[in-house]
């Protein structure tokens, strides 16, 4: 029995199936250059490892609510977004929740931000309550407080044409380099007795009621301001008197008068001017009918010498060669320029035949070519080029579309019809 039992074993040992062992994993034929497996394991947080200007560079590119909320990733992470040299607060993001919800979460988020200096601050200035207004207030003194280099404050409105009183240090800051204040529709903004911006180089404004005192205020109080943008403004007047200034844009502003004494632009060392003047209303009781003013530049002081880039736009670009040539007469180091002929009724005049008198005639040694921007229908195009090769420019560089005269300009002209009937009807 005993044998019997021993041959049983035997047998089911030739019978068990021998286990297999695993097959060895290939082995990458190809490896990064430099570096091992090991050296850069999958789970390393290299991120987190960056300086904190790189990652505030990031965070720059996400929404503040997203940037905050980095601040559960680690502990590394805690502090980034409350350091961050960029604070920008928009509507946009609360679009859902509403305005309380915005100033809420501003309140809540500056107090956690450390004491270091900030380069830009964007964020509302509210004025339809006194206690949004107190809270903007307080945003800005803040961003003051820690020496802010620029500024931008999108005021919002209850009505159109209101008077809106900025905080004081605002405009009395030693560290502000750039300053804007963005509006829609026109406010006024009550200015204290004496502006003071010592290290203030741009300056923006839109929608903004600006007067010869606000004007002479800022020119005065701001003595390194070199670029002056000018946006949808109503101006009293136009007079702008400055050594420092380099820049200049002045689009689709509206100037009600046209004095001599306040109708000048003295700008030794300007070198880019962009004045585009499309159509204002001739007079401020006008409800319903839109006219183009007709601007006489010829009583316009001009002191440009060292003017380098120049864009002309409106309608008179092209009905009016000889404002063009006063330009361009002020401006003999002048090396480029653009026009922008826009019309905007369909009704045109028939065009003169060419005089080529001294108001024509101009003398730029450096402006070898000029661009031109405008319709194919337009007759009043072909007048000016002759003007211009006359005086001894060959290269004209043409871009010509054949779009309606009558259809963006029209739509603009008619909104601008809409927005000032509203505007009005506040004084009235």
């Amino acid at each position: 029995m005993t044998s019997r039992k021993n041959s049983l074993k035997s047998t089911n040992k030739r019978m068990t199936r021998p286990k297999l062992k695993p097959k060895p994993k290939p082995k990458p034929t190809h490896k990064p250059t430099g570096t091992t497996p090991e050296e850069v394991p999958s789970t390393t947080d290299r991120i987190s490892k960056l300086p904190d200007h790189i990652l505030h560079h990031i965070l720059s590119f996400l929404p503040l609510q997203e940037a905050g909320r980095t601040s559960i990733l680690s502990h590394r992470w805690i502090h980034v977004w409350v350091s961050m040299q960029g604070l920008k607060f928009y509507t946009d993001e609360f679009a859902n929740c509403g305005p309380d919800k915005f100033i809420s979460y501003v309140n809540a988020a500056l107090p956690y931000r450390s004491k270091q200096d900030l380069q830009v601050f964007k964020t509302f200035l509210f004025n339809d309550s006194p206690t949004n207004i107190a809270a903007s207030t307080r945003w800005i003194t803040h961003a003051l407080k820690n020496d802010v280099r620029v500024l931008h404050i999108i005021i919002r409105l209850k009505n159109s044409g209101e008077n809106v009183i900025v905080p004081r240090p605002m405009l009395t800051s030693r560290s502000l380099e750039e300053l804007g204040l963005f509006s829609f529709p026109n406010v006024r903004i009550i200015t204290p007795n004496v502006i003071s911006l010592s290290q203030l180089k741009i300056l923006s404004l839109q929608h903004m009621d600006v007067n010869s005192a606000f004007m002479e205020k800022i020119i005065s109080g701001c003595p390194r301001l070199e670029n002056l943008n000018l946006h949808c403004c109503w101006l009293s007047c136009l007079g702008i008197s400055s050594r420092m200034l380099r820049n200049l844009v002045m689009e689709k502003c509206e100037i009600q008068n046209q004095r001599e004494n306040e109708f000048y632009i003295c700008t030794p060392n300007l070198e880019n001017l962009h004045f585009n003047q499309k159509y204002v209303v001739c007079s401020p009781r006008v409800n319903v009918y839109y006219w183009l003013l007709k601007l006489d530049f010829r009583s316009l002081k001009l002191d440009i010498p060292n003017l380098k880039s120049l864009i002309l736009g409106g309608y008179w670009v092209a009905r009016d060669p000889a404002a063009v040539t006063f330009f361009l007469q002020h401006s003999p180091m002048l090396e480029k320029l653009t026009l922008i002929c826009k019309e905007v009724y369909r009704k045109r005049r028939d065009v003169e035949p060419l005089n080529m008198s001294s108001d024509l005639c101009f003398q730029c040694k450096n402006l070898n070519s000029v661009d031109i921007i405008g319709n194919k229908s337009d007759k009043n195009i072909p007048h000016l080029t002759e003007v211009l090769k006359r005086n001894g420019i060959a290269n004209l560089n043409l871009t010509l579309d054949s779009s309606s005269v009558f259809g963006d300009d029209c739509l603009k002209m008619l909104y601008d019809v809409w927005f000032w009937i509203n505007y009005q009807s506040i004084y009235t």
